[in-house]
């Protein structure tokens, strides 16, 4: 099932960074050999195309114009330690947006009650990799 493509001299490869800290993470020296990398490169985006085909084979018997996540999920369904991973990532999402959206709300009531204080000038917000921001109200 798994076709591997050689790109052309000069083609711009789109994991090569991450596949050298991948395998520097897994006991490799940390500049491996560019030959192992364009290697698993390949095999890589083989295997991604060859999931999103299946997806979109999916997609195309529901006659449907957008891919939607269960079209992932049901290429993906022979294989449940993949699956598992897709719901843990679709559920933290989730998470994700509704801590967002319940901070936005907790900022605009703070920013409600700070100006009946008189201290309105700025808000600080913590950023997720931990540095504070500060947000000027107008």
């Amino acid at each position: 099932m798994a076709i591997t493509k050689r790109y052309p001299k000069g083609k711009q490869r789109l994991f090569t960074n991450d596949l050298k800290s991948l395998l520097f993470a897994y006991g490799d020296s940390q500049t491996p050999n560019i030959e192992t990398i364009h290697q698993l490169e390949d095999a890589v985006t083989s295997y991604l195309l060859d999931v999103i085909m299946e997806a979109n084979k999916v997609r195309k018997l529901q006659n449907r114009n957008k891919f939607q996540e269960t079209d992932l999920r049901f290429a993906l369904r022979k294989d449940p330690v993949k699956l598992g991973r897709i719901h843990d990532l679709s559920n933290l999402t989730k998470e994700i947006s509704k801590a967002n959206k319940m901070f936005d709300v907790n900022e605009k009531s703070l920013g409600a009650k700070g100006t009946s204080r008189g201290n309105s000038s700025s808000i600080k917000k913590v950023h997720g990799s931990g540095k504070v921001l500060k947000k000027s109200k107008k």
